[in-house]
């Protein structure tokens, strides 16, 4: 029989599992938002809110990714009723570390709740744990004069992030201890809310960042106005009157213009709530510089997954022709988009007197083409390896045992970090400076 407890929430009770040392709540509702409208404070409630099944994901296409990471998604319900966050956290724990998970996707897909990301492992170091949903694609990331407003899946974060402040505590979590992490679009929405009024310092106070992808960071506003023109052209009725469906149609057909060969297509665009005018934006992530220590990182093949989605398709089926657009295609893409600029923005902290430690993650499965791809390094701290084994990019013997050893010391970093421990501001290089002995991963140095 499945055991159980209630928690006392400003809103309300809830109903939340336990699992051994944890307690896990899954769709706690963080904040309310009609179509293409801005969230707003969630109603109160009486009776016990049950929060032990899965929760619902935004409405979204397949993912591009699925090819990588296998199919994340499965099992989870569709809905626009989608501001919702999990919580796992240590029972009967005081004034603990907060981690706040904002996942990837491009914007356009993934959700907090998904078995992959569960941070049993975190919570049991000692870690509160709060995976975000959000708004994605056209729910969240398309602007519409006099319809919908830029950047509500931002909003969204934003709110998640006062949520966490008023209502952690029930959950033993120190909402003056709070870090965020992010891959890939989740770690590009934290580099964003830096830049945000009132954010950086006072509703998070640390960062960890997954491959963002920073290279079009400061093409967003012209992308959004294209994106813009783009739907208003295609649209034929009102969106706010359309169905899920009929709107995916409309982000399907989006999708397919060349703009995305060059930039995210949907992602939060400067000038608008809650984000500065894009000459502003270094000047406000160096004024959070001091505010927010960061741990930032890639992996050696981030560019590989997206190699084959920037060529032409039937180039690409040649043997020998497709196998070196893809190899050049992978360096090209992992440099300019996602290990330069993250370096980039590690030497901006430095400079501008914060603190930074970079890292780059080599290992690659055995028997996957994929090398250290976009994703590779989140099995490692999120999920268990039942939930990541459909993974073709973890395809290969003994991957179960390197991600328990070399995900060991990973989780150690990173909860010495979310403690305050400060890094040293170096750089570290998973693989090189941890070996195998005995079949765990172990500091080179020991």
């Amino acid at each position: 029989m499945e055991k159980t407890t209630t928690i006392t929430l400003p809103a309300g009770p809830i109903k939340a599992r336990t699992l051994d040392d944890l307690v896990h709540a899954r769709g706690i509702p963080y904040a309310k938002a009609s179509r293409f409208e801005p969230p707003q404070y969630t109603d109160s409630w009486t009776k016990v809110l049950d929060c032990t099944g899965r929760a619902t994901i935004c409405p979204q296409l397949p993912s591009r990714l699925e090819s990588v990471m296998g199919p994340l998604t499965k099992g989870h319900a569709l809905n626009e009723e989608c501001l919702h966050l999990s919580i796992t956290a240590p029972r009967d724990t005081k004034d603990a570390p907060v981690m706040i998970w904002l996942h990837g996707g491009a914007y356009i897909s993934g959700g907090g709740d998904l078995d992959c990301y569960q941070p049993i492992e975190l919570a049991r170091r000692g870690i509160v744990c709060v995976n975000v949903t959000y708004r994605l694609g056209v729910f969240g990331y398309l602007r519409l004069e006099g319809i919908a407003p830029a950047n509500l899946g931002l909003l969204d974060q934003r709110a998640s992030l006062l949520w966490v402040q008023r209502n952690i505590s029930a959950f033993g979590g120190n909402s003056n201890n709070v870090t965020m992490v992010g891959q890939s679009a989740g770690a590009d929405s934290i580099i964003c809310l830096m830049a945000a009024e009132e954010t950086a310092g006072h509703l998070f106070h640390r960062a960890i960042l997954l491959s963002p992808p920073l290279r079009d960071l400061k093409e967003r506003k012209l992308t959004g106005a294209l994106l813009s023109q783009k739907a208003e052209h295609l649209l034929t009725q009102d969106p706010r009157e359309m169905t899920v469906d009929g709107l995916l149609a409309l982000q399907k057909k989006l999708l397919l213009d060349p703009v995305q060969v060059r930039v995210m297509l949907f992602a939060p665009s400067f000038g608008f709530d809650p984000l500065p005018e894009e000459k502003d934006f270094d000047e406000k992530i160096s004024e959070a510089a001091s505010r927010v220590p960061i741990l930032i990182g890639w992996t050696a093949h981030d560019g590989r997954p997206f190699a084959s989605m920037m060529g032409p398709p039937n180039l690409l089926k040649l043997p020998i022709i497709g196998s070196l657009m893809e190899t050049i295609g992978t360096w090209y893409i992992t440099q300019s988009y996602f290990k330069w600029p993250s370096q980039c923005f590690h030497q901006q902290i430095l400079d501008a007197g914060g603190s930074s430690t970079s890292y780059s993650f080599g290992w690659a499965g055995h028997n996957s083409n994929l090398g250290a791809c976009h994703c590779i390094d989140i099995p490692f701290v999120l999920g268990s390896y039942e939930a990541w084994k459909l993974a073709p990019m973890l395809a290969g013997k003994d991957t179960e045992k390197v991600i328990s050893g070399l995900g060991f010391q990973i989780q150690e970093i990173w909860t010495r970090f979310m403690r305050g421990e400060a890094l040293d501001n170096r750089h570290i290089e998973f693989e090189r400076d941890f070996v195998v002995s005995e079949g765990i991963f172990r500091p080179r140095d020991q």
